[in-house]
């Protein structure tokens, strides 16, 4: 009993609490609403959700360049609020080509991946970008500051709205723009929640705010956008790829199938990998460098506890998606159970292995990072040609996928481990 609560008074520990609490009631929020989602969209409405989202996750991860990632790790107040000042000026600029590149050439982009007329999503990209990128950046200062507690309602309060806003927008017949306009809402709400504790006082905030100090950001955290930023990028073109390309091959409904699959099995992931990775950076970020022994023993315990949280629910989807699906969705949403069952362990690996790469942002190794991603996507392109040429249907796709990004993901943990290891010897060499 006096181990447990030694355990819980640790901050990580307290961390993950809070943040996985949060996560854990809009996960179940999703997970109960989903069956009643289903009922009132069609395969094709979610294979156009899908497409969307998969377009707004590409564009959105690069939207500040990575800058936002300095904000976690500045070496001061003042340094962190003016990183966080230059990756909202970068946003704004990102947003504005955005809205220009597809107001012109939108219709022959989208024709690219499929036949249907979507010029009302080419407003909602942008707007979508804004609105995630805002989110995205006040989340780091909300890291810095370990406000745990907000960021945990704002989950909650996104999955309410995002949910009921797809079901009554559904019920009025709007289609596939209900699901993307839920989803918009679900990826952005809270950026108020985040921002008040340091906007609060605006005339601090706004006196801290130095053009030198932006320009000096701009250079110190120059590893971000050259490298990070093509990372993640490139990390993202490897889970949205297999999207647009079997968007061009099988069409919508198919799309709609798997996005399902996708979004549910992933539920573990969102509810404790995300929340573990986070508080993970932001105890790696101010422990990391001065005790990276202590970070490899919390490595080893978090790769420990997620393999075990991960391997039942993995073994329940082998042996009884389909069925799963049928019942809880609907019997529609049998094949939806099918490619519940393949990428499994796809998601059980992204699970176990990608919290502890964050020593990547850490240790400024994004060069690290950016191989593995480069290397990534050439083997999704491959796997595209493998089946192209073949004419293999969806099922070798979707299996020859995830069976090349498990690979990647324990690469990336190995070498995450490595760098742990290196700079323990370095911190070794510096003692004596």
């Amino acid at each position: 009993m006096d181990k447990l609560k030694v355990v819980l008074k640790n901050n990580f520990v307290q961390g993950i609490i809070v943040i996985a609490g949060g996560t854990a009631a809009a996960q179940i929020i999703n997970a109960l609403f989903a069956p009643i989602i289903t009922r009132v969209y069609s395969p094709e409405d979610f294979g156009i959700l899908t497409l969307f989202a998969a377009i707004l996750g590409i564009l959105a991860i690069i939207s500040s360049f990575k800058y936002e990632s300095g904000v976690a790790i500045a070496d001061d107040e003042k340094k962190a609020i003016n990183v966080l000042v230059l990756s909202v000026i970068i946003l704004v600029f990102f947003v504005l080509t955005t809205f220009f590149i597809l107001h012109f050439v939108g219709d022959y982009i989208f024709k690219l991946f499929t036949d249907i007329s979507i010029p009302m999503y080419q407003i909602l990209i942008p707007l979508g970008v804004f609105l995630t990128g805002l989110y995205t950046i006040f989340t780091q200062w909300a890291l810095r500051t370990k406000n745990y507690k907000t960021l945990s309602k704002t989950k909650l309060t996104q999955s309410l709205v995002q949910n009921l806003t797809k079901i009554v927008l559904g019920t009025l017949s709007f289609g596939p723009v209900g699901l993307i306009f839920g989803n918009i809402l679900g990826q952005s709400l809270g950026i108020t929640k985040l921002s008040s504790p340091l906007t609060r006082n605006k005339k601090t905030f706004f006196s801290l705010i130095d053009r030198k100090i932006i320009y000096w950001c701009a250079k110190r955290y120059i590893r971000f956008p050259l490298y990070s930023a093509p990372s993640q990028l490139l990390n993202n073109l490897g889970l949205q790829l297999p999207i647009l390309f079997m968007t061009t091959l099988y069409g919508s409904a198919t799309i709609g199938y798997y996005g399902l699959a996708n979004t549910i099995v992933n539920l573990p992931m969102n509810l404790i990998g995300r929340s573990v990775a986070d508080v993970f950076y932001a105890e790696a970020a101010s422990a990391g460098r001065e005790d990276p022994m202590k970070l490899k023993k919390l490595a080893r315990k978090v790769f420990h506890k997620l393999f075990l949280i991960g391997i039942i629910p993995s073994v329940i989807l082998l042996f009884l998606g389909p069925y799963l699906f049928s019942v809880v969705f609907g019997d529609i949403w049998y094949e939806s159970g099918v490619y519940s069952r393949i990428i499994a362990i796809l998601v059980f690996s992204r699970l176990v292995f990608t919290p502890i790469t964050k020593v990547f942002s850490v240790f400024e190794k994004q060069k690290d990072e950016l191989v593995f991603d480069i290397l990534k996507v050439i083997l999704i392109l491959l796997v595209y040609l493998i089946v192209l040429f073949f004419s293999l249907n969806s099922y070798w796709f979707v299996g020859l996928y995830s069976g090349i990004m498990s690979i990647i993901y324990c690469l990336t943990f190995q070498r995450a481990m490595k760098i742990i290891n290196k700079e323990i010897e370095k911190r070794q060499v510096i003692n004596i």
